[in-house]
């Protein structure tokens, strides 16, 4: 085989290849890199350099260079403005001898560096030059001929498409990267999960609340996420550094609630055997979140009021009061102004509360975010190590149109309970409680099913709770997030027994 043969046959080789290698290259500086040293290497060239067209001026630009000094690539860079021009509009310009060509004399720099054979070639796509490879050698051994040209020219179609790849990947990375920061920009509660628009003017509400220190009351039904929206006015606002104490006013008999709040000192009452600090003082600095204090007594909520006017707490047992910086935030699921109308709750402690009110909407009226929500629980819950696992046909469907009393924290322990008990990848229609399926309209399972009846998605998830810690109320209430007197109403109302898990 001839010299001529062997260069040929390695020139094809190198384009067999070539597409695949800057194919997989979308960053654009590693791309120009990678096809200038390709083209050095292949035809042998010395030195090179490319130029990528400007989209907002036209004009060409400097995007690489390989093996010039700064005085070189200046001197190059004069002379290829002469001809980048004639290139860029698609003619491919090939000197094998830049000494016997009169037109190139003048160019001193070509002289001076000794310049022995240049090849400049277009590179085109969709009918129009994204750029230009410049390349030449000093050595009279390895003057340019039409083989490197056709090589170059068949490498810059490849090189051209590759350049537009990378530009629209770089175009999507800032796209992306840009509404990332806008969304990150609009709403930083990364908790708050959903779309629709309830759902965003729930964020505007807490934007709008973040730099104040004003109180606010946050009011929905119960797991529609109101500790969530406490958490995210607290952690994106200027106490984030400081405590978020969160209080279930429901959880503790009064005299408990009372010390857990404010403290007390030692010798107070029986059982008070040492100082103590009480949450409220803990919070110093931070956010206070009074979860469900419709459940506070009359004489409690005057000392929240004190709280609230003075921003000082009294330790039970103690006459000086200790001044606290705090921020209040407070949540009910109850009808707090049908209370006051009661009597049963101090409307001089709802004015003080209800600075900003922010309403938290069920899941029912945003079934739209279903999907997202769903999405989230499978990834949250998918083990360690993880095990995907995905609906089956019509699941979501079914899911949206189920009402879920519950709101997110039912549908939170449906998907965990789906996680756990489906065998497989596939959560399928089967595999849904069987008084979701009978709200959704679906068929009742057949003889194989898993006996729940009729049963709504909160009396499985109970039943699922209290078989999940042996019967354990305290757990097992702690587990759905609520306090152990919601769910033994909720067991009395659903008639399961008060012993329903133990010995499981």
């Amino acid at each position: 085989m001839s010299r001529s043969e062997k260069i040929s046959r390695r020139m094809l080789n190198a384009l067999n290849s070539i597409g695949q290698k800057l194919s997989s290259i979308l960053d654009l500086d590693d791309l120009l890199r990678s096809l200038l040293d390709l083209s050095i290497e292949n035809v042998r060239a010395e030195r090179g350099m490319v130029f990528l067209r400007d989209e907002a001026t036209g004009d060409m630009r400097l995007g690489c260079a390989r093996g010039m000094d700064r005085e070189s690539l200046d001197g190059v860079s004069s002379f290829s403005r002469s001809v980048i021009k004639q290139v860029a509009e698609g003619h491919t310009l090939l000197k094998v001898d830049v000494g016997s060509d009169p037109a190139l004399s003048s160019f001193k720099s070509l002289v001076i560096h000794e310049i022995k054979s240049i090849l400049c070639v277009p590179m085109r796509t969709h009918g129009r030059t994204v750029g230009v490879i410049y390349l030449d050698t000093r050595k009279a051994a390895q003057l340019f001929t039409d083989k490197e040209r056709t090589f170059v020219e068949s490498f810059a179609s490849q090189a051209a498409i590759a350049i537009e790849n990378a530009r629209l990947f770089g175009d999507m990375r800032s796209e992306n990267t840009r509404l990332k920061r806008d969304i990150t920009g609009r709403s930083r509660f990364e908790h708050l999960i959903g779309a629709t628009p309830v759902m965003q003017k729930l964020c505007e509400s807490v934007s709008g609340v973040l730099n104040s220190d004003c109180n606010v009351l946050i009011v929905g039904e119960s797991g529609t996420g109101k500790e969530l929206v406490a958490k995210a006015i607290h952690y994106n606002g200027p106490r984030q550094k400081k405590k978020f104490v969160a209080i279930d006013c429901g959880a503790l008999p009064e005299n408990l609630l009372e010390a857990e709040l404010f403290g007390c000192v030692r010798g107070a009452f029986t059982g008070a055997d040492r100082d103590r600090v009480g949450l409220i003082e803990e919070a110093r600095g931070g956010t206070v979140f009074l979860d469900e204090i419709t459940n506070t007594s009359p004489a409690l909520q005057a000392r929240l009021l004190r709280v609230l006017q003075e921003r000082e707490v009294r330790r039970i047992g103690e006459n000086m009061p200790r001044q606290v910086d705090i921020r209040v935030v407070a949540a009910t699921n109850a009808d707090i102004k049908a209370l006051m109308q009661e009597g049963k709750f101090r409307s001089d402690l709802y004015y003080r509360l209800n600075v900003v009110t922010i309403e938290v909407p069920t899941l029912r009226s945003r079934r739209d975010d279903l999907p997202l929500l769903v999405d989230h629980f499978l990834k949250k819950y998918a083990g360690d190590p993880p095990v995907p696992k995905r609906l089956g046909p019509g699941v979501i469907e079914a899911l949206q149109r189920y009402d879920w009393p519950g709101n997110v924290r039912e549908l939170e322990n449906v998907m965990q309970r789906l996680l756990v008990l489906t065998p497989g990848i596939v959560i399928s229609l089967d595999s849904l409680p069987e008084g979701l399926r009978t709200a959704a309209g679906l068929a009742p399972r057949n003889a194989n099913g898993d006996g729940n009846g009729h049963k709504t998605g909160e009396h499985v998830m109970i039943e699922d709770a209290l078989r999940r810690f042996a019967g354990d109320k305290a757990k097992a209430a702690r587990f759905i997030g609520w306090n152990r007197q919601k769910l033994y109403r909720k067991m009395k109302g659903y008639g399961i027994p008060a012993d329903y898990g133990q010995g499981v």
